[in-house]
């Protein structure tokens, strides 16, 4: 109580002990979960606050690793993100998260016209850019009209899930690739789509080609497919490997894959897939597919 009237007397706000006991009182009344510890170290402190340590930590990450904010805002964000949490629980939130690759931040305010455009049901419209030989940025196209059906963060960045006016179907587009960008006046098109189906599975984005297929791996495998195949594929130890039962975009990422591992990985269902691994590994077939 001492130090809160200190605290006070600093700002110019004289304080009698028992004004200081009612406004406490006061806040705990709007809903501040002000508590009081007795004893030797103690004293009056706020309990429950908005965000849980573990949730400003998982913050703190976030905001060390996005490509997409300059140095200075990335700090002044993680000092603002510092002050959501006690003075005592701050040093907690200085974590050696490292930044592979730092993009343009003029990203950002291509982002912010997406989310705009999706918000307002309006198509948009861009220049798409490409790097020239000098690696500079070059117009790679005439304007596009795009409606967009929301954002998908890969391993590579945002990608924009939208109705391409001109080829009337669903494309992937890069924002760091999109110039000028303008949200228009024209009502969005094209069916409604959900960007999660598109990132779902490993191998690819095109749901219409996902397919549950069935893998026989050998064991050194299993750190590898536990990280490409994630929590909701299913393994089964099968001789000295294991039978893997995933969802999986049968595309040319995933044939590759398979290639890259000739001799530890057997594509045994469904029949067709079967039927185009030993095509292309010229084997014979050595067990039923299931």
């Amino acid at each position: 109580m001492t130090q809160l009237r200190e605290r006070l007397a600093e700002q110019g706000a004289a304080a009698e002990r028992k004004s200081i006991y009612r406004d406490l009182a006061a806040l705990r009344r709007h809903g501040l979960d002000v508590v009081f510890r007795p004893g030797n170290g103690g004293g009056w402190y706020l309990g429950r606050r908005t965000f849980a340590p573990g949730e400003l930590r998982a913050m703190a990450d976030a905001i060390a690793v996005y490509p997409h904010f300059s140095q200075a805002q990335r700090e002044a964000l993680l000092d603002k993100v510092k002050g959501l949490t006690s003075i005592h629980q701050r040093p907690r939130l200085h974590r050696p998260v490292a930044l592979s690759r730092q993009e343009d931040g003029a990203v950002q305010s291509v982002l912010d016209r997406i989310h705009t455009a999706c918000q307002e049901g309006k198509a948009l419209s861009f220049v798409p850019y490409r790097y020239d030989r000098h690696l500079e940025k070059a117009p790679a196209g005439a304007r596009q009209f795009v409606s967009p059906k929301g954002l998908l963060w890969t391993d590579q960045g945002y990608r924009l899930l939208g109705w391409d006016h001109r080829t009337q179907n669903l494309r992937l587009f890069r924002p760091d690739r999109m110039g000028e960008v303008l949200v228009t006046g024209l009502p969005a098109q094209g069916p409604g789509a959900d960007p999660a189906m598109w990132t779902a599975a490993p191998f690819g984005l095109d749901p219409d080609r996902r397919e549950r297929v069935q893998l026989l791996c050998q064991e050194a495998l299993a750190e590898e497919v536990a990280d490409r195949f994630g929590p909701e594929a299913q393994a089964e130890p099968q001789g000295t490997g294991f039978l893997l039962s995933a969802d999986v975009v049968v595309g040319p990422a995933f044939w590759e894959w398979v290639d890259t591992h000739s001799g530890e990985v057997e594509v045994v269902g469904p029949t067709w897939a079967a039927r185009q691994w030993r095509e292309r590994c010229c084997f014979p077939p050595r067990r039923a597919a299931v």
